[in-house]
């Protein structure tokens, strides 16, 4: 009953509100922008710095930096690719499909869902995945944007890719990266979590769902889900089944832990990120893929999957 409580208050009420605040025009998009910079660059500053501050350094930790890179960004992103191809034709429609599928709501939602399932220890071992996927993002996914993006201004013309690394690589948006490896060196050196860390740290997770999903609430596109359903419902498979399937089977391989297994599978199930939506509106992509991918494949996790996975994994 706890976690239905949780679900309703940090996932589907923010989602309501965001929404209706946005059709009633009681907030604006810089309003909604600002909420979004203040999860990136505060909220993530807190758990990041908490997460990676409790959590045990191991071998594990490589493992979850392999799901984090490999099977959450990856994979997908390679069995996405011959649907690209083959069915969209058009550069912008091409280049938000195939790096959409490849950026998943990991951190926000993902740590949510496994902080109300498993607890504080699952919700910093997923910052741990997060972490991993924000670097291919930004190593990764933020170029083949731009490349895309150059590819359109160049038109007929052979194109040399030039990406703008300094800009890629140094920004605002880099700092919860920072403040996870700050937690990792004190956790190397044993300095002790202080007294009051556990209700700052859970109050943080709970702020930080309102400020990272009622945003998404406000972006809701019904308009392209409909248009884009089709395409946005080709990586449904290839989320929900393939990938959660192989990755069960791939972490009972690594580790005979109930609760990195539970972990690894929960965060593989996730839905396309609203990251997907912020990169094709900076490089000028189709948006509106994007937006319908992050739409239906939020509405499959959160209504049938993430149920499925509390009553057969927990």
């Amino acid at each position: 009953m706890e976690r239905l409580f949780f679900i309703f208050i940090d996932v589907f009420l923010p989602l309501i509100v965001g929404y209706f605040f946005h059709k009633y025009k009681l907030m604006s998009i810089n309003t909604c922008n600002l909420l979004l910079k203040i999860n990136i660059r505060f909220i993530t500053l807190v758990v990041g710095l908490g997460s990676f501050w409790i959590i045990k350094i191991d071998s594990n930790i490589f493992l979850l930096a392999f799901v984090g890179i490999f099977l959450c960004a990856v994979l997908p992103g390679l069995l996405a690719y011959p649907y690209a191809h083959s069915k969209i034709k058009n550069l912008r429609g091409n280049g938000a499909y195939l790096i959409s599928s490849m950026l998943s709501n990991t951190g926000i939602l993902g740590g949510l869902c496994a902080f109300i399932a498993l607890g504080q220890l699952a919700y910093a071992y997923v910052q741990v995945i997060g972490m991993a996927q924000n670097l291919f993002t930004l190593i990764f996914g933020f170029p083949l944007a731009e490349y895309f993006h150059q590819k359109i201004k160049a038109g007929p013309r052979t194109v040399k890719f030039h990406p703008h690394w300094r800009s890629i690589l140094i920004s605002w948006n880099q700092i919860g990266l920072i403040s996870m490896i700050i937690g990792a060196i004190l956790n190397i050196n044993e300095v002790p979590l202080p007294f009051f860390f556990d209700p700052i740290f859970n109050a943080f997770i709970h702020i930080g769902a309102w400020c990272g999903i009622l945003p998404v609430g406000y972006l809701l596109n019904f308009k392209a889900a409909r248009i884009y359903k089709y395409i946005a419902s080709s990586v449904i498979p290839i989320r929900f089944i393939i990938i959660p399937i192989l990755s069960y089977f791939i972490a009972n391989q690594f580790t005979n832990d109930p609760l990195l297994i539970s972990i690894i599978t929960l965060i593989t199930s996730c839905p396309i990120g609203i990251n997907a939506i912020v990169v094709t509106q900076l490089y000028k992509l189709n948006t509106s893929i994007a937006e319908a991918m992050f739409l239906i494949t939020t509405a499959v996790f959160i209504f049938i999957i993430y149920p499925l996975f509390l009553l057969f994994m927990v």
